[in-house]
């Protein structure tokens, strides 16, 4: 595939603030990082990269998130689109306690009722401090479900951007994407375009074998020979994310991508990465440092695929 037919999106899980591996409570709804993602973003744009915030309700509805909001709305229109991502526990309608099990912080093990609910909730707030009602979705932990897509249709969506390929979360009660590669796939009249993720190995023509099948590392897993093959060939997984990626690394996981003939590749971080000690990733400002060079590294080297949100990809 020619890169000047393949689009990058670089899409923000722009959310609240909380401890990742302390449970799940409606009260964890703190937004403080707005002005830092100002910031970190505007250098994004000036790249030249175009901009999807996937949004929840606790960013929304705060302060901050409303600032953000209003300098993108008054700034970017071109080049920025606003979606919608549903994190549960900090969304309307609320559960009685506080906290949730952390089978419920997947919005696709929800009740059809509920998860409808909570996510046209989402739908209205977001119309109403953007101005138009989103159509690009993004589920909280991934957490589609088997009434998902039904659901998205219903409210209007066209875009899903949840499923994780070569991935299982079945360990936690999430979903199994164990079976997708990175190819879009039409499921219920919702196009989903995968979280871009797969494998990087010595040899560009084997890592093309591990990302073009799902199952091949699986097999090769299953034997001894193939586990020893494996590590001599240093097969590694990546997603295109400066969240513990590299930009060498994410710049092979492109190449192989390209080559296999996937056309939208999915750049991604959380929001609250950009202010020091929030999430694991940049807990200090050498580690902050470490993201924000990777993630300018790899943009400005990928300048020749064809930036776009998700509501401007088909043009």
């Amino acid at each position: 595939m020619n890169t000047k037919e393949t689009k990058l999106s670089v899409v923000i899980h722009t959310e609240e603030e909380f401890n990742w591996d302390s449970g799940f409570f409606a009260s964890n709804n703190r937004v403080s990082h707005g002005k830092e993602l100002v910031q970190f973003c505007e250098q994004l744009l000036a790249i030249g990269a175009n901009i999807v915030f996937a949004m929840d309700y606790a960013f929304v509805s705060s302060d901050e998130g409303q600032n953000v909001i209003r300098h993108f709305k008054k700034n970017h229109t071109d080049n920025i689109e606003f979606a919608a991502h549903l994190h549960p526990w900090v969304n309307p309608p609320f559960a009685n306690e506080d906290q949730i099990q952390e089978r419920d912080s997947y919005p696709g093990n929800l009740p059809e009722d509920i998860e409808k609910t909570k996510l046209s909730a989402l739908t209205d707030l977001i119309e109403l401090h953007t101005g138009y009602r989103p159509t690009t979705y993004l589920a909280g932990r991934y957490g589609i479900g088997k009434n998902s897509h039904k659901i998205l249709k219903e409210l209007g969506y066209k875009v899903d951007l949840s499923i994780t390929p070569f991935t299982d979360y079945g360990y936690q009660e999430g979903p199994d994407f164990s079976k997708y590669n990175n190819d879009e796939v039409m499921i219920e009249g919702i196009r989903c375009i995968p979280h871009s993720t797969g494998f990087i190995s010595y040899l560009p023509f084997f890592t093309d074998y591990l990302n073009k099948t799902p199952g091949n590392l699986d097999r090769l897993n299953n034997s001894f020979l193939g586990k020893v093959l494996l590590r001599l060939l240093g097969v590694s997984k990546v997603r295109l994310s400066p969240e513990g990626f590299n930009a060498k690394e994410m710049g092979l996981l492109t190449e192989s991508l390209i080559r296999i003939g996937v056309g939208h590749l999915i750049f991604s971080f959380h929001s609250s990465t950009v202010k020091a000690g929030i999430t694991p990733y940049t807990q200090d400002e050498v580690s902050l440092k470490t993201f924000e060079q990777d993630a300018f590294n790899y943009l400005n080297n990928v300048k020749n695929l064809r930036h776009k949100t998700l509501s401007s990809a088909k043009q």
